[in-house]
């Protein structure tokens, strides 16, 4: 029986949330009214990723799973040695008990994911091994985020179209007619929090009228395999955001457009082998003719725009801040020329130029990198101008954490994972 007043792992993070390359700190809280015997306090921070389902045929029933482990890491406190010997039993004294704890996530993690067949998830684990008894278990899980940049793709920055035209059957003679559908974005590279701005053309050469909605949908792929070793497949479809358009008349061509806020979405898993994650945008045509184009959801937005944006809101404003840091820093560099140095993922210089050599907008934007910093030293190295994301939960709810295999008696067994949102 569990006999401990509290039991719980408490991160110095109050969002919960973290890029993959980030420090992960806390603390695992103990408080006991009386005293316990604990031979150890040990610690587990794991990640991995899983898919399971049940594929039903006629009689027989067959089980589908894989997992895909990122790193596990254990770890013993030893804050119990204090009160006792390796060979003694140790009594833990009653009272209030805090013992820290931080570690580095690998830099090349998956964003964090539930779904209905599968799960990106990372855990931190607490657990009191006790003598001739069972362990007591805490257990709390926590958000990554993976390095997924648009930045580092330009074509995700160009404009996209798609069309699609069908032709109906007619039925004497009526009704014959071709339906072309049309859609188009300024680009196919988002972060959670932005507008989709959406634009589409119908022409309706038929009798008929027709109706028409944009609809915002979320592919996912789960990769699992048999018992035997056969590879399976599951697709799944979720209908992230419909918005009706009304009707087309016969013979009428009209022009549509909409603007969606992206709600709080999973990036894509681009480091993960066996869920995949895809964005489509679709006009649809009485749900006969359907242009679709893709679009790609990352964590780390285009610094061009931000840059744009930040120019709008502040003005003037902006400008005065950009001229006092200039005179700061000629200051500090008697030749009068700024060194910028540019590093890579890891840190490392990777070229240095003088910022007269520098473009205008160019020159800005590395101004602006001096001013705000991500909470991850990661990003900082990579994008110091990016402004510290808010955090929002899943726009699909939490998930039931518990697990068969691994029962805890401390700790919330409902987690919802929270993503990036970036806004105005």
């Amino acid at each position: 029986m569990v006999k401990l007043d509290e039991f719980d792992i408490e991160l110095t993070n109050p969002e919960h949330a973290y890029f993959a390359g980030q420090e992960i700190s806390g603390r695992v809280i103990l408080a006991t009214s009386e005293p316990k015997k604990i031979n150890e306090i040990l610690l587990e921070i794991k990640g991995r990723a899983r898919t399971y389902w049940t594929k039903d045929r006629g009689k027989s029933r067959k089980h589908c799973a894989h997992s895909e482990p990122y790193f596990l890491e254990q770890f013993n406190t030893n804050y119990t040695h204090k009160f006792g010997a390796a060979n003694e039993e140790r009594i833990l004294p009653p009272g209030h008990h805090e013992i820290p704890f931080s570690y580095t996530l690998p830099k090349s993690l998956p964003t964090s994911f539930e779904g209905e067949f599968g799960f990106v998830r990372y855990t931190i684990k607490a657990l009191c091994e006790r003598p001739w008894d069972f362990d007591i278990v805490a257990k709390r899980a926590f958000t990554v985020i993976g390095i997924e940049d648009i930045n580092s793709e330009p074509k995700l920055c160009e404009p996209v179209t798609s069309s699609e035209c069908s032709t109906a059957i007619a039925w004497c003679c009526r009704g014959a007619g071709s339906v072309t559908a049309e859609i188009s974005l300024p680009k196919s590279g988002y972060t959670p929090g932005e507008p989709l701005s959406i634009s589409g053309k119908v022409s309706n050469e038929s009798s008929r009228t027709k109706t028409v909605s944009f609809r915002f949908v979320q592919t996912i792929h789960y990769k699992a395999k048999t018992f035997a070793g056969h590879e399976e497949m599951k697709v799944q479809q979720r209908v992230i955001a419909k918005i009706p358009k009304g009707d087309v008349g016969g013979h009428e061509t009209r022009s549509l457009a909409a603007l969606l806020p992206l709600p709080s979405l999973c990036p894509r898993l681009g480091k993960c082998r066996i869920i995949s994650i895809a964005y489509t945008v679709e006009l649809e045509v009485d749900q006969t003719v359907t242009a679709s184009v893709p679009i790609v959801i990352g964590a780390i937005p285009l610094l061009s725009e931000l840059l744009s944006h930040s120019k709008h809101r502040n003005g003037k404003a902006r400008e005065s801040v950009e001229q006092r840091e200039n005179r700061l820093d000629s200051k500090d560099n008697e030749s009068g020329a700024v060194q910028v140095t540019i590093t890579d993922e890891s840190g490392r210089t990777v070229d240095s130029v003088e910022a007269d050599a520098l473009s205008s907008e160019l020159d800005a934007l590395l101004s602006a990198r001096k001013r705000v910093r991500m909470p991850s030293s990661i990003l900082s190295e990579l994008y110091p101008t990016l402004p510290s994301p808010y955090y929002r939960e899943s726009s699909f709810g939490g998930v039931d954490i518990s697990d068969e295999k691994e029962s805890f008696q401390f700790g919330e067994k409902n987690f919802t994972p929270k993503y990036p949102f970036y806004t105005d």
